[in-house]
């Protein structure tokens, strides 16, 4: 019988804004994972409490022969990386697939929206470049994705442009990590 239970456990609460990050960061990087409400499970809770040295302190990630105690995004990618769980160039290619934060997106497909209504009035010469603008705008808030961000090595995800109340730094925006230099294997 195969065994489908995930490498990945977490335990946390609900409330817990370092929980919701922790599960966002494993959603994005689409690693299979099992989350324990720790306000349901009472047994859970009290592994937590042993596990982080006898404070109630979520989220407990659980991999393989490793316990990370309130990790950090760039802490448990690491890990994962370490525990053969996901590949540097996974990492990578997901950084470069998304580097705009959810509310530098909502902020860019709505000023993109005033920049049409805004356009109404203007002669034809200065309407098209504003309207061009204004499209180019709206795409790079649908998709998340930013071409000018790209070429500078930035994002702004894990941010307070992305989710603020579970910002992970105080600048809008950090540094892409360097690609991985070799294409390591999955084992």
């Amino acid at each position: 019988m195969i065994d489908v239970t995930p490498a990945v456990e977490v335990l946390g609460a609900v409330w817990c804004v370092d929980t919701t990050r922790t599960l966002r960061c494993l959603r994005r990087l689409r690693v299979p994972h099992r989350y324990v409400d720790v306000d349901v499970h009472l047994e859970a809770l009290q592994e937590v409490v042993r596990l982080a040295g006898g404070a109630r302190r979520t989220p407990v990630v659980r991999l393989a022969h490793r316990v990370l105690v309130e990790p950090s995004n760039a802490d448990l990618v690491a890990a994962l990386e370490g525990a053969g769980l996901l590949a540097p160039s996974t990492v990578h290619a997901f950084e470069h697939g998304q580097n705009v934060g959810d509310l530098e997106r909502l902020v860019r497909v709505a000023g993109a929206g005033l920049a049409l209504a805004a356009s109404r009035g203007l002669p034809w010469p200065a309407r098209l470049p504003v309207r061009v603008a204004a499209i180019g705008l709206a795409l790079t808030g649908a998709l998340g994705w930013c071409p000018v961000y790209d070429a500078q090595g930035v994002t702004s995800v894990g941010g307070p442009g992305d989710h603020p109340d579970e910002a992970e730094r105080e600048p809008w925006y950090a540094a892409l990590r360097a690609p991985a230099t070799t294409l390591e294997s999955r084992p």
